[in-house]
């Protein structure tokens, strides 16, 4: 243990690992409680570990080894470390610690092949401890060596990621060819949020060719591309361990780098210590949060239910506030509310004055009427006084309605319509009375009033005036009570109905803001727990009594089994190696030899044509004979190159061409479709010629690009607008990253482009790389045809060296179909040690499911830079790796060659290999050709050779039966004559008559019926492998901010995946139906001859020279689906924990699985009645095309026979011809 505990700058550490992990245990945590006790133990023993990260084939175990003296660790370019290894110096031995047994120690002496051994295997050990007597390494340090982070297996990625906090410092390492990986950008960037010491080394740079790019332009994009990550690294080391005198080796400054960190031991060792417990104290923070994430995701989701969520917390409060201050104003309005009406009725009629002056004269006038004395007239006299009175009365009356009217009941109702208003009584019966509202009072009302004996005098008139006046207003006080407690008791009935509502909504506010405030309990508890945590690590903590106990017992070595080396093997497996065949016994292709060449095949066609050119009936054969001869000389074939970036693709077609043609870097450059062509008289060697994207086809582009960044533009100024903004954010999704650069080089370029858009340019071979490698111009260019002179090109050879299988450009995928359906040959280019990527893989699915439909096996695999193989066993490894890899794409014995372009390009251009051929004798390449020029000059054009000889031999049996019909007698002649003009109607009528019969469309929707339903079939299977991309633990992280978002986002990669899947699986299938559909046409010639040879025996009928049908565009499945099919199957997350250690997301793929069946089953029904239609339509044409092409054959045979029947005909010529051609053709067998 040392002398930590005697008051050292790591004492205080300790005390503080001891603390934390006692806190992590308290807290039920043991995972990161191991961890902690894992450091702990480390910084006891005052060890400083240096761990090695990165690709699988960076060359981290030869660094080591190389480190070290000797090769103890394994080795290949194939993954092979499956779990940590410790590496350090002090007492021999070796110590391997098991997941689920005691750990166990052997002594030496071992076996290195079994140590090996034991490093592969992942599933039963957890790491392995390795300690070496070596001078190499100071006592202290530790070196780890750890599994790859690209390979397949994710439990490769995570013992890595397990490892980290026992690390100190970390050196990254890269692939020369492959720094680019995102993978590379993502992980260094997490070492850096982490705050480690991190180092990046970039391997193998004995790769580098100044020729391509010169290594001061390559050392400034590699620092120019982290920088944009955002990752900083102490430094990074550019070195390779198999040209130690490379002029750019930094090897020895890197081992001058290892002794500086040894001797800055202790405050290295600090520094990590310090970082390391953060970490893991951030861990626990995140752990408690994934214990208290099943229940705040119940909690969540009941506030979900209840339509609410805790960032509403402060909305709620003051909701709920708001609701209980009206439940109190409602309250107190009940008890207030008719004392307030009546109040304001009394008012306003107290205020309304009905007898002015001339109404109270009237009242006078009318009192003087009513006076026993009142007398008018003295003829009739009783008869008009009464009617005096009346009138008196009616003008009375007449005057104070009026004003009862305009001074009270007007106001009256405005006074019920506004409480009606006022407090939100909806009902349109009582505002209607309340428009409505009268009282209806007659003249009577006022005679009643008159008291007997009253006077007409002053005081009399006004008692008078104000009896009436009180009896009219309490007429109006009576009926708008009546009136208003219907509208009271209306109001009662929507306040009480209100109060309900509230007291319902204030249950609701209350119980989400009771689930919140849990939620804000248990975050606060854990930010308690994590402020305490964070506070033990900023004090100054001293060793107690009984401290040093607890140290002891927490580092103390767990007991160790002995055994010697014979037992060393792995308990739960052995590693079987597959025996390749010897790297020299690579399989030829076995195509069976040609008669002859093409040049002397059209040779001898011509000849054929010559001989029976002296016969105006053989024209037909004169004709097809010479176009059968041009199209042999002219003969071209389409050579298709595909293969991720970094593949080597651009440096093995300078090989194929023999000099340096096409720029080769180690960053992405073929964002083009370069063609290389044979040269013409209008495009002599080194013209150029470009095809600038056209303005739809860019803008299309940008559009889709935007997308990644939820993004959209409808015009060029919004897409340009969209494209600075985005150049001021930060890709960060890995997605996002080529399209981001995409639209950065669109930016940059655009003004200079755009007057070039949708033209073809012509340039010179000095401009090309600009067009096919810089991104800023080279993101607007679709295509570029090459047209150069070299060996290829002059066997009619056009190579495409297409865009990268990871093309972000959606166009590429149908563009890429084309040519493995149309190309001649397809040359697959893989890197030797680099897995395939998900792009790859698509890819080679893409080729194993078509491989079948084409009548030769067309496809070449290359395994580029063998050169970086150690011995033939290790090549061999490799080319047993890819086989294998191939298989499960459903590619069985590829035509597989191993080979080096850099070295092939070196023998043909004279130059001697810089490093020599390692224990290679050659580059390989030259194996690849001569099996290659076989396939073209041999296999592929036997067809074509057969159908030419096939042509000779029809011509010649016509001339045996025109023979044959010029030797019959003249009565013969007539009578053969006229059996001929039947038969050539007969036939005519045969072939008048022909059309898709409707056996045949019923066996085409048959069949393509069943091809749809196995395409839904494999699409279903393969479901589970995209759930588990898409769904994986590095998308869904706890300290994710947005976790919707996230699982949005993988949502939106697992439908496009499987969108993109359904698109593929039926432009594979459009060929499946092509193979059905010539094998039905192949039968309907036949059938056809068959039918003619029954009218007439010894029709020489050809076929058509070649039948092909157009590829029907097949949309991306699932761009318009409504992804809110999904809300269910996303609301089943809870938590990283639950979701992946405890299998929840089995439950999510489950229902996504269900939920996709319709889409996938709408896709697969609509395609299938399109393909139904679109080749019914086609097969229908060619059919009518076969029948015209028969017809015009018949007619020529027979217009021949009849020419012969009918005329004179020099007989020996005929025979002459005919020996010269049965001459020609014995020539050839």
């Amino acid at each position: 243990m040392g002398s930590v505990t005697q008051q050292t700058s790591l004492t205080p550490w300790l005390k503080k690992m001891i603390d934390v992990h006692d806190m992590f245990i308290a807290h039920g945590d043991e995972a990161n409680a191991k961890k902690a006790k894992q450091l702990l133990e480390k910084t006891a023993n005052e060890q400083l570990a240096i761990a090695f990260c990165g690709h699988f084939s960076a060359g981290k175990s030869s660094m080591i080894n190389a480190l070290l003296g000797e090769p103890l660790l394994p080795s290949s370019p194939i993954p092979t470390s499956a779990n940590l290894v410790k590496v350090k110096s002090g007492q021999e031995y070796i110590r391997v610690f098991y997941k689920h047994e005691p750990p166990a120690e052997y002594e030496p002496p071992y076996d290195p092949e079994l140590i090996r051994a034991q490093c592969k295997d992942g599933d039963a050990i957890e790491f392995i401890e390795v300690s070496r007597q070596t001078s190499s390494i100071p006592n202290g340090i530790v070196i780890m060596d750890t599994p790859g982070i690209d390979s397949t297996d994710d439990a490769h990625r995570l013992a890595t990621e397990s490892a980290l906090h026992l690390a100190d410092v970390v050196f990254y390492m890269m692939d020369y060819n492959h720094v680019q990986a995102e993978l590379n950008f993502q992980f260094t960037k997490k070492l850096t949020s982490y705050g480690k010491t991190l180092y990046l080394v970039i391997n193998q740079i004995d790769k580098h060719r100044d020729k391509e790019l010169s290594f001061h332009e390559f050392r400034r994009s590699v620092e120019e591309a982290f920088q944009t990550w955002g990752v900083k690294a102490e430094r990074i080391f550019f070195t390779s361990l198999k040209a130690a005198n490379h002029p750019h080796n930094e090897w020895n400054e890197l081992v001058k780098c290892f002794q500086q960190l040894f001797h800055t031991k202790d405050e290295r060792l600090l520094h990590g210590v310090e970082i390391s417990l953060k970490r893991l104290v951030d861990e626990h923070a995140r752990w408690l949060a994934e214990k208290d994430a099943e229940e705040e995701a119940a909690i969540r989701a009941r506030l979900a239910a209840l339509g609410s969520d805790e960032t509403e917390k402060e909305q709620i409060r003051k909701r709920l506030s708001r609701m209980q201050e009206e439940r109190k104003q409602l309250e107190a309005i009940h008890i207030n509310l008719e004392a307030e009406f009546r109040q304001e009725l009394d008012s306003l009629l107290e205020n309304a004055y009905i007898m002015p002056f001339e109404t109270r004269e009237l009242a006078k006038a009318y009192l003087q009427s009513m006076q026993p004395d009142f007398k008018v007239g003295f003829l009739f006299a009783k008869a008009k006084t009464a009617q005096e009175r009346e009138n008196r009365l009616q003008a009375f009356y007449k005057n104070v309605k009026e004003k009862a009217v305009s001074q009270i009941e007007w106001h009256v109702r405005e006074l019920l319509i506004r409480f009606l208003k006022a407090h939100g009584i909806e009902d349109y019966t009582l505002l209607s009375r309340c428009q409505q509202w009268m009282v209806d009072w007659e003249a009577d009302v006022l005679s009643g009033l008159v008291k007997k004996g009253a006077g007409a005098a002053g005081e009399a008139v006004l008692h008078y005036a104000d009896d009436v006046a009180y009896e009219l207003k309490k007429r109006y006080r009576n009926a708008a009570m009546q009136l208003f407690g219907q509208l009271f008791s209306k109001w009662q009935e929507q306040a009480e109905e209100k109060r309900r509502r509230l007291e319902d909504d204030i249950a609701l506010e209350s119980e989400k803001y009771e689930w919140i405030q849990r939620i804000d309990r248990l975050q606060k508890a854990r930010k308690q727990a994590h402020e305490q945590l964070m506070c033990l690590l900023a004090s100054d903590r001293v060793f107690e009594e009984g401290d040093d106990k607890r140290l002891a017992a927490l580092t103390a070595p767990p007991a160790m089994r002995k055994r010697k080396h014979s037992s060393l093997t792995a308990p739960s497996k052995q590693i079987h190696e597959k025996k390749h065949p010897r790297v020299q016994e690579q399989a030829l292709s076995r195509g069976e030899p040609a008669r002859k060449t093409l040049p002397k095949t059209a040779e001898c066609l011509r000849k054929a044509a010559k001989i029976v050119a002296g016969f105006d009936w053989m024209n037909r054969f004169v004709r097809e004979l010479t176009e059968k001869a041009e199209r042999l000389e002219h003969r071209t074939f389409t050579v298709a190159l595909f293969g991720a970036f970094s593949a080597g693709k651009s440096s093995f077609a300078n090989a194929l061409i023999g000099e340096r043609v096409l720029p080769s870097s180690p960053n992405p450059t073929t964002a083009t479709i370069n063609k290389i062509v044979p040269p013409t008289e209008e495009c002599p060697h080194g013209t150029v010629i470009v095809q600038v994207k056209s303005n739809k086809q860019l803008f299309s582009d940008v559009q889709a690009s935007l997308r990644h960044f939820r993004m959209k533009a409808e015009t060029w100024d919004e897409a340009l607008a969209a494209c600075e903004k985005i150049a001021d954010m930060q890709a960060n999704a890995a997605h996002e990253k080529p399209h981001y650069s995409f639209l950065q080089a669109v930016l940059s370029g655009i003004e200079r482009m755009k007057g070039d858009l949708g033209r073809k340019l012509r340039i010179g071979l000095d401009e090309f790389a600009k067009y096919v490698a810089e991104e800023t111009t080279a993101c607007f260019i679709e295509s570029v045809e090459l047209y150069y002179d070299c060996a290829l090109t002059r066997r009619g050879i056009t190579l495409v060296d297409t865009p990268g299988a990871d093309s972000i450009n959606a166009r590429h995928t149908d563009v890429a179909f084309e040519y493995i359906k149309n190309a001649d040959a397809v040359l697959f280019v893989t890197y030797y040690n680099h897995a395939f990527s998900k792009a790859d893989r698509e890819f080679l699915i893409q080729l194993g499911r078509v491989k079948d439909t084409f009548a030769l096996d067309k496809m070449f695999f290359i395994v580029n830079a063998a050169d970086l193989a150690h011995s033939p066993e290790e090549l061999n490894a490799v080319l047993a790796y890819v086989e294998e890899q191939l298989a499960q794409f459903g590619i069985r014995f590829p035509r597989l060659y191993a080979l080096s372009s850099r070295f092939a390009l070196d023998e043909k251009t004279g130059r001697k290999a810089d490093e020599g051929y390692g224990f290679l004798t050659e580059s390989g390449i030259r194996r690849f050709e001569e099996d290659f020029a076989r396939f073209i000059s041999e296999e592929l054009v036997e067809v074509a050779i057969q159908g030419a000889y096939a042509e000779m031999k029809r011509a010649h049996q016509t001339l045996l039966d025109y023979i044959n019909a010029a030797q019959q007698s003249n009565e013969e002649k007539a009578a053969k004559q006229r059996a001929l003009s039947q038969e050539q109607a007969a036939i005519r009528k045969l072939l008048d008559s022909v059309a898709i019969i409707d056996h045949d469309v019923h066996a085409m929707k048959q069949e393509i019926a069943e091809l749809v339903y196995y395409v839904k079939q494999r699409v279903s299977f393969r479901f589970h492998d995209w759930f588990k991309e898409s769904f994986n633990p590095a998308a869904l992280r706890d300290d994710v901010r947005d976790i919707r978002q996230a699982l949005r986002t993988c949502l939106e990669e697992l439908l496009h995946s499987v969108g993109f899947d359904l698109a593929q699986e039926m432009r594979a299938t459009s060929l499946r139906i092509e193979r059905f559909l010539k094998e039905r046409f192949h039968e309907q010639f036949v059938d056809l001859c068959g039918k003619i040879e029954r009218i007439h025996k010894g029709v020489p009928l050809s076929p058509l020279e070649s039948i092909s049908f157009p590829t029907p565009e097949f949309p991306h499945g699932f761009t318009q689906i409504d992804e809110a099919r999904f809300s269910k199957a996303l609301s089943m997350y809870k938590n990283a924990k639950s979701f992946f250690e405890r299998d929840e997301k089995r439950y999510m793929k489950e229902e996504m699985e269900k939920q996709i069946q319709g889409p996938i089953s709408d896709y697969a029904a609509e395609q299938e009645q399109r393909m139904f239609q679109f080749y019914n339509e086609q097969y229908g044409a060619a059919v009518q095309k076969l029948a015209l092409f028969l017809l015009q054959q018949v007619d020529d045979y027979f217009s021949g026979l009849q020419a012969t029947l009918s005329a004179e005909v020099d007989i020996e010529q005929l025979h002459h011809c005919e020996r010269r051609l049965a001459s020609l053709l014995e020539e050839q067998q």
